[in-house]
Parts: structure tokens; C-alpha cells; sequence
């Protein structure tokens, strides 16, 4: 299996919280991982399986202006999980919008709907600014008393978590490589 790992992150240092971690989980699940920024991506490298789009810093909003580029991704039908800012984009990408929505640490999370990521309620940790109404393309998963959490898209294999699952649910990174 080979993993493109997208950054969205404006600064290098910030790869070492939001991306580094993600590429742990993929490799320590089997994965060769292929690394990338989202606003310097033109293809997707041949071979890869799966696409991860990690997250980025709190006070970092320039991934906002890459919508076009997660569209992209979404037009190869392969497997991709969205993190924090990259749910937000997939979002934006398949007709929804992007909302102001502050929440930091700790949140308990309500599965809705069965799924192959999560069940059950389970505690995430969350660091946003942003949250995202759905449109009618994504299904909310799971959410938090604030807003919805985990999505997948109707129509293709697109899944985005708003929490940040490379930090207490590795599990649900597992469970999406292993689809």
C-alpha cells in the first residue's frame, strides 16, 4: 500500500505536530508514504492507494484558498481521509461550507451512524477554528455537542474527521488505511 500524505500546513514547523504523526501511523500500519503540500500538488503519483490530507495550526488559514486542489484529489475515486483543515476543504470541495466554529482539547464525540472509522461515543481532541455544514454530498458520522465531527461523502470514498485522530485515535487512521 502506498499513502500520499498531503500537508496542508503554510509552515514547515508545523508538520512536525499535524503531518509527522500521520506518516508514524501509515508507516507503522505497513504503508510506504509519498509526502506532498496540497499547493504544490499537480498528480497523484502512481501506485498510491490512499489519500491522507492532514491538518495544520490553529492560527494557519491559508489552506482555505486550496479548494480547487482538494477537488482534484476528490477526481481520482481513491480513498481519502480529511483532517481538521482537510475536512474542512472537502467540505468546501463537495458543495458545503466552511463555518466559524472554535474548539480546543478534549471533546466527547456521538457516533450517528454506522461506519467503518468509529462507533460508539469516544473522547477526540479537537483544535479549530473552523467547522463545516455538510450540503447535501456529505453524511455526518459523528458529532460533538458543537458540530459535526466525522463525514463521508455520498458518492465517493472521502471520509474528513474534524478532531485530530493522530493524537488519542490512531485506530480510526488503521481502520481507513485498511478499506
Amino acid at each position: 500500500m502506498t499513502v500520499l500524505l498531503v500537508s496542508t500546513c503554510a509552515e514547515p514547523l508545523s508538520e512536525a505536530e499535524f503531518v509527522a504523526p500521520l506518516e508514524r501511523i501509515a508507516c507503522d500500519a505497513g504503508a510506504t508514504v509519498e509526502s506532498s503540500r496540497l499547493g504544490t500538488l499537480n498528480s497523484v503519483p502512481e501506485g498510491v492507494s490512499h489519500i491522507l490530507l492532514a491538518g495544520t495550526a490553529l492560527q494557519d488559514d491559508k489552506y482555505l484558498k486550496e479548494i480547487g486542489a482538494v477537488e482534484r484529489l476528490l477526481e481520482t475515486g481513491l480513498p481519502l481521509l480529511a483532517v481538521c483543515s482537510g475536512m474542512q476543504l472537502l467540505a468546501a470541495a463537495s458543495g458545503g461550507e466552511i463555518i466559524a466554529q472554535r474548539e480546543i482539547g478534549m471533546v466527547a464525540v456521538e457516533t450517528l451512524a454506522e461506519n467503518p472509522l468509529c462507533a460508539g461515543r469516544f473522547e477526540a481532541f479537537a483544535l479549530h477554528r473552523h467547522a463545516v455544514e455538510p450540503g447535501a454530498r456529505l453524511e455526518v458520522l459523528a458529532r460533538s455537542k458543537a458540530c459535526a465531527q466525522v463525514v463521508r461523502h455520498r458518492e465517493l470514498p472521502a471520509w474528513g474527521v474534524l478532531f485530530h485522530p493522530e493524537v488519542r485515535n490512531e485506530q480510526l487512521v488503521r481502520s481507513f488505511l485498511a478499506l
